[in-house]
């Protein structure tokens, strides 16, 4: 085989394989490039976009893994994007949160979903959290389960300003005072 015709069959080939990965890649949706994954949010996910390298783009602009306590309310308000490897063979799935700070991992809280069909791939909620109930500064582990097996995981941080307590009693008059049911 010549030089020549070496050359006209193998530039063909390479321009071909290149095209042919540039497509692949282009066929690749979110629910492939973040297949497993639970992408977290202060703000409502965008349920569509101009091409999907676009919206893959968006979701990864927006996602998080800190959140800060709204003060007032003493909550956090946390969206979701959740994408499954496979398609969902149900439709209620089970939302569980752990504090997985200083080395263990404790339930928090845990809540139903449920999607619109069987077989999606994504999921895009959101979820609020109390201070009273869950407490502040923690390192939590979000694990979405269907018919108890694992199909998404994400870890994100809830933050605040702990309670500062001085140590200082004050006590009114009446409480100084002695009763006399005391003698």
């Amino acid at each position: 085989m010549s030089l020549r015709s070496m050359t006209l069959f193998v530039i063909p080939a390479v321009l071909g394989l290149t095209l042919f990965a540039r497509g692949a890649e282009a066929q690749k949706g979110p629910e492939k490039v973040f297949a497993g994954k639970i992408m977290l949010s202060d703000k409502k996910y965008p349920s569509y976009a101009k091409s999907v390298p676009a919206y893959i783009a968006a979701i990864r602009k927006q996602s998080k893994t800190k959140f800060w306590e709204d003060k007032a309310k003493q909550t956090w308000k946390v969206h979701f994007a959740a994408f499954f490897r496979k398609p969902l063979g149900d439709i209620e799935v089970v939302v569980k949160l752990y504090d997985v700070g200083g080395g263990s991992r404790t339930l928090i809280a845990s809540f139903e979903q449920f999607l619109d069909q069987r077989g999606q791939r994504a999921l895009l909620s959101q979820f609020s959290l109390e201070r009273k109930h869950v407490g502040v500064n923690k390192h939590v582990l979000m694990v979405i389960e269907v018919q108890g097996q694992t199909v998404a995981t994400g870890k994100f941080d809830i933050l605040g300003q702990e309670e500062r307590y001085t140590g200082k009693v004050n006590f009114s008059d009446d409480d100084t005072k002695k009763n006399d049911d005391d003698e």
